[in-house]
C-alpha cells in the first residue's frame, strides 16, 4: 500500500530554493559547510525526509544539489581571483584533493585549468 504524496515544503524562486518559512536552502547549506545531516536537523527533517522533499522540488538529491552549488560558487570565486586553496577552505572542504575532484567532475577540467580559462593572462 503506497502512502499519499505529501506536498514538498520547498519551492523554487528563480535560482533560490526556499522552504515554507522563506529559508533559502542553499544559503543554509553554505552556513553549515554543505552538511546534509546538519541542514536536515535545522529544518526539522530526517536526512531521508529532506532527500525526498528536495528531490520532489528540484529533481536532485541534497548532496548533489549542494555539490553543484559548491562548484558554481568555486567558479565565481576563481573568476574573482581568489586563491584555489582558499576557495577549497572557504567552501568547507577538508582536503584540497576533494575540492579538485568535485570541480573536475562538475566542469570536466581541473580547478587550475578552470582558473586559466576564466582569467587568461
Amino acid at each position: 500500500m503506497s502512502r499519499p504524496a505529501t506536498p514538498t515544503p520547498f519551492h523554487r524562486q528563480g535560482a533560490r530554493i526556499l522552504d515554507k518559512s522563506g529559508v533559502n536552502l542553499l544559503q543554509l547549506a553554505e552556513q553549515n559547510n554543505f552538511n546534509v545531516k546538519r541542514v536536515a536537523e535545522i529544518l526539522g527533517f530526517t536526512v531521508i525526509q529532506l532527500q525526498r522533499h528536495v528531490e520532489s522540488a528540484v529533481g536532485l538529491k541534497p548532496k548533489d544539489l549542494f555539490c553543484n552549488h559548491r562548484a558554481l560558487l568555486a567558479k565565481r570565486m576563481i573568476s574573482e581571483g581568489t586563491n584555489l586553496h582558499d576557495i577549497s577552505e572557504k567552501l568547507g572542504y577538508l582536503y584540497y584533493s576533494h575540492f579538485c575532484t568535485d570541480v573536475k567532475k562538475f566542469f570536466g577540467i581541473s580547478p587550475k585549468q578552470l582558473e586559466r580559462k576564466l582569467r587568461p593572462e
